[in-house]
């Protein structure tokens, strides 16, 4: 082994090894701040003071408990796929108010998948084309394998008002 090889395949090893967890990304947003890219959880989000808006707005959020508890009825039987962007106002302003509601009606965080896209709304796994995603944050809710209904960007009438309309039009 000459001296190049020693240093190169430690090297490529250390790469390899780097690849990022569920495909999540850390990156640097144009304005310099944190951005997330790939799929992520709540969690991530709630202890990072890098996205302290989420963690604000979950607090904040008080879900109307009608809504609450159309959708905790049917909790069992929900996934919701989430896409979102921790750059964008409305993820920022949705996203929490999503998260407080899912743990009042005890949906758990395996039934929600978090997906955080880039600011051309991509995700390195291809999800955002899958779901055709054009905005964010997008919240897909399915019921078993078919998808129920779906609210793009903003909620007619709160986040939880619109899940529980899904579910009662569906029943």
């Amino acid at each position: 082994m000459n001296i190049k090889s020693a240093f190169i395949y430690p090297a490529l090893i250390l790469l390899a090894s780097c690849s990022p967890k569920n495909g999540r990304m850390v990156t640097k947003d144009k304005d310099g701040s944190k951005m997330l890219v790939g799929r992520s959880d709540k969690n991530t989000l709630f202890n990072d003071k890098a996205f302290a808006w989420f963690r604000q707005g979950y607090d904040k959020y008080k879900p109307d408990v009608n809504a609450v508890k159309v959708i905790s009825q049917q909790a069992s039987s929900l996934h919701i796929e989430v896409f979102g962007g921790t750059w964008c106002s409305d993820t920022h302003d949705l996203l929490p108010e999503f998260y407080k509601v899912m743990d009042a009606a005890k949906i758990t965080d395996a039934q929600i998948v978090l997906h955080l896209v880039n600011r051309d709304k991509k995700t390195k796994d291809g999800s955002t084309d899958k779901y055709h995603i054009t905005n964010v944050p997008t919240f897909i809710v399915l019921k078993g394998d078919i998808q129920i209904g779906k609210i793009v960007e903003t909620a007619k009438t709160s986040i939880e008002a619109d899940i529980a309309a899904m579910l009662i039009d569906k029943d």
